[in-house]
């Protein structure tokens, strides 16, 4: 009767390496898995807050009367980095918080372009911003990605000119 029972209790060594083998492989995809949905949720919340800087930039500019008045709010906002003749291209840099910060220590940049179109009536402003991450994502970014944009949003505005005297 002892021998019946010893027999069932032993376990043979392929049996535990076999079993420690499938926990430690589970264990890694598991490991992967929560380190996805960790960079995942980083990407989440970097989409909200390029979404609440970008989303207030446009309101401001659209609420402008004047290109003046527009402008003066995206030099005293925005680092001018290139002015065309048709074409101003402005730029901010933010911090993994999402403070306005240098090139240096940046880990964010907001760029808008505001190209020109002219009208017989007043000038036409096609307005183009963007927030884009200087280093991809681990763990989700994989190399098919084309850019590093979180965010983007284009409009147009209309600022007519008023003429005196009808």
């Amino acid at each position: 009767m002892k021998n019946k029972i010893s027999i069932n209790l032993k376990v043979s060594l392929v049996e535990i390496i076999l079993s420690v083998l499938i926990f430690a492989v589970a264990g890694a995809i598991m490991l992967k898995c929560f380190a996805a949905a960790r960079f995942t949720q980083i990407k989440s919340n970097d989409k909200v807050a390029a979404g609440n800087i970008l989303q207030s930039c446009i309101e401001m500019i659209k609420s402008f009367e004047d290109t003046d008045d527009m402008e003066e709010y995206l030099t005293d906002d925005f680092t001018l980095i290139k002015k065309d003749g048709n074409e101003h291209i402005y730029v901010n840099y933010y911090d993994k918080d999402w403070n306005i910060c240098g090139e240096k220590s940046e880990e964010y940049s907001v760029t808008l372009l505001i190209s020109n179109i002219l009208t017989d009536y007043g000038e036409m402003k096609e307005i183009s911003i963007r927030a884009e991450k200087s280093k991809p994502y681990p763990f989700i970014s994989n190399g098919n990605e084309k850019s590093s944009y979180i965010y983007e949003l284009e409009t147009t505005k209309f600022f007519p000119e008023y003429e005196s005297g009808w």
